[in-house]
């Protein structure tokens, strides 16, 4: 697939290189995190979050579509956890077995490599 001068000047803005390596499911590991470290669930708050209402709308969703689980959000594509960290490390987003498994929304919306992150991992699993 080739792209033109604009398009490459956009990826690489973006972070994104040309030649990534795509790691294959079947390799990635299967073992969720530990529950006890998920997020309680406020879908009254996140609602008031404008990048959880930008990515509902992304994603063609309405308030009424979510529904507010214990640890998850049910978004009837697939259930996204919270994953409260205190490691740096543990930093990222996943996506397996209709499982979105995030940092909290607090992070994602301050960290421009989360939203990044996150928004190729819905173009990838969830289009």
């Amino acid at each position: 697939m080739s792209i033109d001068q604009r398009q490459f000047e956009q990826l690489s803005e973006m972070g994104i290189k040309l030649w990534q390596r795509r790691d294959n499911p079947e390799h990635l590991s299967t073992a969720k995190p530990n529950p006890n470290n998920y997020q309680k669930i406020n879908l009254d708050s996140l609602i008031n979050n404008q990048c959880f209402t930008d990515i509902l709308l992304a994603l063609n969703l309405t308030r009424g579509e979510v529904t507010q689980q214990a640890d998850h959000l049910d978004l009837g594509l697939f259930n996204w956890y919270f994953l409260e960290s205190k490691n740096k490390g543990e930093l990222n987003i996943t996506y397996l077995n209709k499982q979105l498994i995030t940092p909290t929304m607090h992070l994602i919306s301050q960290s421009v490599k989360l939203k990044r992150q996150l928004w190729q991992t819905i173009s990838q699993q969830l289009t």
